[in-house]
């Protein structure tokens, strides 16, 4: 508990440091002080439990809405009503990763984090209490559609909120490893959600009950309900954790404030130091700074000599606020829109892919399996018209299919994400990543149009499938945002990146509804021509790799010959910060003068 104390405490504004005279040394003990630190458990805790309620949200409604479909239009062989409840749920996602990004940046990470977290718990109540009222008095489907918007927006505020709290918070030689834990808290959600709803059915089905309607409304309602729990424990320590020491520093300029939240948050106290005396290191060698400008330009050197000498005067800035100058500087001159395109259109490409192949529904999981059993148009939560098995039988099947076919690759990807995130180059292993899922996609298309039989094979696929996704390219266009951009655009970019992603998920779910792509009905034609979905998806992977490739930077310096993809030394964000133009940028250029005149 000693390094959580910090967390559960409100700042002393009242507790200044009296030696404070130069916010460029204050900067370098800051960064310090985070990156002599080793992995941070409460930070992934804090900060993954919301990706976790996240995975559980999402993902549990591939489970739910089959089970709201035969209690309320029950007889309706159309998924149009699902696909508009999921596409709003992508919507509301879209929305909250955007504006939430942008609101991070502006007002604080510390003051959304606890709201989206609000949002999100008081959504999921909203479409546990969805009714039709008395006597049909109202329409659930609009409900539904309505709450689960907020939902999304609540989800995708979890987005770059998470992302930069984490990476900002981080060592620098953990920072991958933190990363690759909070979205792994992910497919831990999505496992829990099958878990839930298998117990919840087995329950149910023991029970015994000659009112199935009312049983299944009181099944999908503990389903969605029970998510609630981890996110009540989680706004808790949100409210409680600090703002990030670089935010402090980077946009509001308080390096007293920024030096006692990263001292207090870390468990250290200050210590009698050169700097403490009375003699200053007027050098920052080997330390920089992003985000203000007028702070870069004090902090963003080159490398001098270590010089110590008489205190200066205190040198604190004004806030950065935001400006067109600036904005066209780092984008358009400096040429960092490149990596803002290559991290959107990469992120979108995958979700393109990850939801276009369609392995949620009922249907796609029992034709995988080998169980589905329909003759013709039936109902989407139907796989089977044999007598013999239960509507019970049929969602419990359904969970087993998901936890085996989705969640085992995607659980064992994460933990080897986990495992190697700092040790291989992560854009590196993003471009080959899309490469590998390209040839599985040929794989599974050819497989299915040459024999056009699913079964052993296809779910061996597509556990291989979910286990290169997670292990690659889903996780590393959530890690490379948030450490590419520098501390007053980080978050705005990740949500920019983040809300394409969503975009293309959008796009594939409207195109799904109305072309038909995912392979959800019986017969071999239907699988044939899902084969050749396949094989062209496989081709929008290799466009992720080539934009990977070509306008994504790395975060890792690289090694020399057969060590070139194996992970270097990882980059600062400060060094990251100033982008393409590296030491030609303008708060490079503009810090070396102001140096000199010194």
């Amino acid at each position: 508990m000693g390094r959580w104390r910090g967390r559960l405490y409100k700042t002393d504004r009242a507790r200044d440091f009296d030696h404070e005279r130069d916010r460029n040394i204050r900067a370098r003990q800051i960064y310090e002080t985070i990156d002599r630190q080793k992995f941070q458990w409460i930070v992934v805790l804090v900060a993954g439990v919301g990706f976790f309620l996240d995975g559980y949200t999402l993902f549990a409604s591939n489970i739910v809405l089959p089970m709201i479909s035969y209690v309320y239009w029950r007889d309706d062989t159309s998924s149009t009503r699902s696909n508009s409840i999921n596409i709003a749920t992508l919507a509301g996602t879209m929305v909250g990763q955007v504006c939430f990004g942008f609101l991070a940046d502006k007002y604080g990470r510390k003051k959304m984090y606890g709201a989206e977290l609000l949002l999100l718990i008081t959504a999921t109540l909203g479409v546990v209490m969805s009714s039709e009222g008395a006597e049909g008095s109202m329409s659930i489907y609009a409900w539904l559609v309505w709450w689960r918007i907020i939902v999304g927006i609540g989800v995708g505020a979890d987005y770059p909120l998470s992302a930069v709290i984490c990476s900002e918070l981080a060592p620098t030689k953990q920072r991958a490893t933190m990363m690759a834990s909070v979205f792994f808290m992910q497919p831990l959600g999505q496992i829990c959600g099958n878990l839930v709803s298998v117990i919840v059915v087995v329950i149910s089905r023991n029970n015994g009950s000659s009112n199935l309607t009312r049983t299944f409304d009181q099944m999908w309602r503990w389903v969605i309900g029970i998510g609630v729990v981890p996110g009540v424990i989680g706004v808790l320590f949100r409210f409680a954790i600090p703002e990030t020491p670089r935010f402090l520093l980077d946009i509001e300029d308080d390096p007293v404030k920024a030096e006692f939240d990263a001292s207090a948050l870390f468990g250290e106290t200050q210590n009698e130091t050169e700097m403490e005396q009375g003699r200053w290191n007027h050098s920052l060698a080997g330390s920089t700074i992003s985000g203000n400008q007028s702070a870069d330009e004090d902090t963003l050197t080159t490398q001098a000599d270590w010089t110590v000498q008489g205190a200066p005067t205190v040198t604190l800035n004004s806030n950065w606020t935001l400006s067109k100058r600036d904005m066209i500087q780092y984008f358009w001159k400096e040429r960092n829109w490149i990596t803002l395109v290559g991290t959107m259109l990469a992120w979108l490409l995958l979700d393109f892919g990850f939801y276009g192949i369609g392995l949620s529904s009922p249907k796609f999981l029992a034709k995988t399996w080998g169980s589905l059993d329909i003759h013709g148009a039936t109902p989407s939560w139907k796989t089977s018209e044999n007598s013999n098995v239960s509507v019970f039988d049929m969602f419990f099947n359904t969970s087993v299919h998901a936890l085996l076919i989705l969640n085992l690759g995607s659980f064992v990807g994460g933990v080897l994400m986990i495992s190697f995130a700092s040790k291989i180059n992560r854009v590196s292993l993003q471009k080959y990543g899309f490469l590998a899922l390209a040839a599985l996609f040929i794989a599974m298309g050819t497989m299915f149009i040459t024999v056009q039989r699913e079964g052993t094979p296809a779910i061996a696929l597509y556990v291989i499938g979910q286990l290169l996704f997670n292990f690659g390219p889903n996780t590393t266009t959530y890690m490379l945002p948030a450490e590419l951009f520098p501390t007053r655009y980080r978050a705005t970019c990740h949500g920019l990146s983040a809300g394409a992603g969503k975009l293309g998920s959008i796009l594939v779910q409207v195109f799904s509804t109305y072309y038909r792509l995912g392979s959800s009905s019986p017969g071999a034609g239907e699988t044939k021509r899902y084969g050749t979905i396949l094989i062209v998806f496989s081709a929008i992977m290799v466009v992720g790799a080539a934009v990977t490739h070509f306008m994504i930077p790395d975060v890792q310096e690289k090694g020399k010959g057969i060590r070139r993809n194996w992970g270097g030394k990882t980059k600062t964000l400060e060094e990251l910060a100033v982008g393409r133009a590296g030491k030609q940028s303008d708060v490079v250029v503009r810090a070396r003068r102001r140096t000199e005149l010194v």
